[in-house]
């Protein structure tokens, strides 16, 4: 049987599969920062996300598991947020960075519609 996952082999998900659960997500989940995060293929492997995700001032970290779930089919990484605040994109992608992935792009529903935030790129922490 042929997946359109990144567990699949294929270390990304494929477009289309990420965005059906972007979507889904979103409409099901409130409070939440979801981005496409490259290089999530593993969910052990992804440990040092959670970890350094998980210290930003507006993660709700009594949600999920210390504020961050990953979902390494899609690479997708929905991160709880306290009640009122944004995320901050660029802490976040910071974040992400120190922990050794590539953030790609955070999603959003606007009007019902699906859009996509690119993340600008992070330099990377000594």
């Amino acid at each position: 049987m042929v997946t359109a996952t990144a567990a699949d082999g294929d270390p990304d998900a494929k477009q289309e599969v990420r965005t059906a659960a972007a979507i889904k997500l979103l409409k099901e989940r409130k409070d939440v920062s979801l981005s496409y995060v490259k290089g999530l293929v593993c969910p052990s492997c992804a440990l040092g996300i959670r970890i350094k995700v998980s210290k930003l001032p507006f993660v709700d970290s009594t949600r999920y598991k210390r504020g961050v779930d990953m979902d390494a089919r899609t690479q997708l990484l929905t991160v709880a947020l306290l009640p009122g605040l944004k995320p901050n994109d660029e802490s976040l992608a910071k974040a992400i960075t120190a922990a050794g992935y590539d953030p790609v792009e955070r999603y959003s529903l606007e009007s019902g519609q699906l859009e996509s935030h690119p993340y600008t790129k992070a330099k990377k922490s000594k």
